[in-house]
């Protein structure tokens, strides 16, 4: 099955860079959403039909370990609750969630379209790779365990462990073979330049990334810049989760990122600034001062979508 229709990510909230101008972009913003809710609706209803063919008492061939019920109830929910996309407990799977959740919010049709090509063929096609998961990983899918309510979302299993073994990065060149309990090791981990590839997979759309695993991006001005870059598109944000979840018991900080969330607004209140994001399947918001949002970002990536898409 191959899917030729590259993966389109729709930019629907248009922020402002300062207090001051919050008035003026909330209309601007109110469009946007109207526009944003009634093309999801269509999306939705694509992925409904194409779910509404499948047998879904139906075993698949390619995943001895994956219960009909608990997979077909899986893409149902993620379908319609795109926001609680999550990477269950105690796993490094939170860039293939990131992706999954835009994945999820903007195309569900190509969604649907690709987990059950992985389901009944054991294998996608996307524009330029496809991915093929390997004997161990489709042996593995349905049997986590001690993951949170990743156990019994299998449709979700079967899904992350394909990402994590199709797609590699230097921090996985000692670890390329599933092993039981891998999905909390390097063999998942995801860094930067790995994740923006990911991205290019699935969309032909520009990305603008910068940043790096090591090094902060250089702009002076981060809060500007970002500020920006949300009027442009959907932006991602690599970062040190110690800063993002500072704990008063945390004597030391790693500093280095950890984590990958996806930005929906920013904004000035004061001399603090206001981070509404979605994590971990919730969309959340928080103040932080600049100095914490300085040492909290490792990596901006843009998605640039076109803003005269046909649907």
């Amino acid at each position: 099955m191959r899917l030729k229709q590259p993966l389109v990510f729709i930019a629907c909230l248009l922020q402002a860079a300062s207090i001051a101008a919050q008035d003026s972009t909330t209309f601007i913003n109110a469009i946007a959403d109207q526009r944003y809710d009634s093309v999801r609706y269509i999306r939705q209803q694509k992925a409904w039909d194409i779910l509404s063919k499948e047998d879904t008492t139906a075993t698949s061939a390619f995943w001895p370990n994956i219960k009909p019920a608990l997979f077909f109830g899986n893409v149902k929910k993620n379908i319609q609750f795109p926001d609680k996309i999550n990477q269950g407990k105690s796993t490094n799977f939170c860039g293939y969630a990131a992706l999954t959740h835009l994945l999820l919010k903007y195309h569900p049709e190509l969604y649907t379209e690709y987990i059950l090509s992985l389901y009944h063929t054991g294998s996608i096609s996307l524009k330029k790779k496809t991915l093929k998961p390997s004997t161990e990983v489709r042996q593995a899918a349905g049997t986590l365990k001690n993951k949170g309510e990743l156990d019994v979302k299998h449709a979700d299993q079967l899904w992350s462990l394909t990402l994590c073994d199709q797609f590699k990065g230097y921090m996985n060149i000692t670890d390329h073979h599933y092993n039981p309990g891998d999905e909390n090791a390097i063999w998942a981990g995801t860094n930067y330049a790995k994740f923006n590839r990911m991205l290019a997979d699935f969309t032909d759309y520009k990305l603008t990334c910068k940043g790096s695993d090591f090094l902060r991006p250089s702009n002076k001005n981060l809060y500007k810049y970002i500020s920006g870059e949300l009027r442009s598109g959907i932006v991602l944000l690599y970062v040190n989760s110690k800063y993002l979840y500072p704990h008063k018991y945390a004597f030391f900080k790693l500093r280095a990122p950890t984590h990958f969330i996806v930005l929906y607004n920013l904004y000035k209140i004061g001399d603090m600034i206001e981070v509404q994001y979605w994590d971990y399947g919730l969309r959340t918001e928080q103040q932080i001062t600049v100095k914490r949002l300085d040492k909290l970002i490792f990596g901006i990536t843009t998605i640039i979508p076109v803003t005269d898409e046909k649907n």
